[in-house]
């Protein structure tokens, strides 16, 4: 296992480099001047000719392409993603602040989509064809079709503005209490987390017929166990690959559709940093945020990967 993790930490090396240089090189090629844009935003300056290319000497953008990325990967590999052109602090740092908001965003997705979507998707599986399994399958058919962003609107609209039940923006905080943490936390949460809800409950439904069909659940149940019992200590650990497969990809996923409900919810995270930050051309925030979300799904996948031999110990990667 301690080799396997190694290897698979030497490989994210090559594609964090290349993503990397896409990311690099998409931003770069955009058009409009990225200091032009940050003195214009500032209705104080008067950008001169004389003013721009010292700025742009300052940041290295005078540089030919291929020179300003080798800079940035020096940086990188002391640990330096640069600073930020508008507010002037590390790039590692802004992150940092940042990134606890979105943590815990797409962790209260996750619990929120894992807590609905296996138990829907176990009571599919066993009850399948009745009105059950068929209303669980047109709710998880409708929460894959619709857009998130439309999802939070509607929520905003019923819960924020009519019904005045829940904030409408923002995000609580613990001297506020738990309450108010609580409280702006669920809309966001549950608009993330809807889609995946509807994927885990039919991925789960899915594994779960597949497994209840073996043979040897047919002989648990012919040696008089109980019902309970075979579904969920004997069927649900087999089926349980899959849904974990699948629940490891859509966190990944979740932390990068916070991108859309953090703008819509105003959250403080680092999807809506990285949406300022490229209305605002600040490039070394763009990359900085893009590695971290890379970096970040890497590593899921990898947990999800040693998480599938304690799972199944027929699994073995040494």
């Amino acid at each position: 296992m301690t080799r396997y993790i190694a290897r698979r930490l030497l490989a994210m090396i090559p594609l964090l480099l290349g993503i990397s240089f896409i990311v690099f090189s998409l931003l770069n090629i955009l058009p409009g001047d990225p200091v032009s844009i940050m003195l214009s935003s500032n209705p104080h300056i008067t950008p001169d000719a004389e003013t721009i290319a010292q700025l742009r000497a300052q940041y290295g953008l005078d540089q030919p392409l291929m020179t300003q990325y080798l800079i940035f990967l020096r940086n990188l590999l002391k640990g330096d993603l640069g600073t930020s052109m508008y507010t002037q602090q590390p790039v590692a740092v802004t992150i940092l602040e940042r990134m606890p908001a979105t943590i815990q965003l797409a962790l209260a997705a996750l619990v929120i989509s894992t807590a609905v979507a296996i138990p829907l998707g176990v009571i599919s599986a066993v009850k399948q064809y009745s009105w059950i399994d068929h209303l669980c399958l047109v709710g998880s058919l409708v929460g894959i079709s619709m857009p998130s962003f439309w999802l939070g609107l509607l929520l905003m609209l019923t819960f924020s503005l009519r019904l005045r039940w829940l904030p409408l923006s923002g995000m609580g905080y613990l001297h506020n209490g738990l309450g108010d943490v609580l409280r702006h936390l669920i809309m966001p949460a549950c608009t993330l987390g809807f889609g995946m809800a509807a994927l885990l409950a039919r991925v789960t439904r899915s594994s779960m017929l597949e497994v209840l069909g073996q043979d040897y659940i047919r002989t648990a149940r012919a040696k008089g166990l109980h019902d309970k019992l075979v579904v969920y200590r004997h069927a649900l650990r087999n089926a349980f690959i899959p849904i974990l497969t699948v629940s490891g990809m859509q966190f990944g996923y979740l932390l990068g559709g916070s991108v859309i409900i953090e703008t819509i919810f105003s959250w403080p995270g680092i999807g809506r940093l990285a949406v300022n930050s490229i209305m605002n051309r600040d490039l070394a925030v763009v990359q900085g945020t893009v590695l971290v979300f890379t970096l970040i799904f890497i590593l899921i996948n990898l947990l999800v990967d040693i998480l599938y031999a304690a799972i199944d110990p027929r699994i073995q990667y040494d």
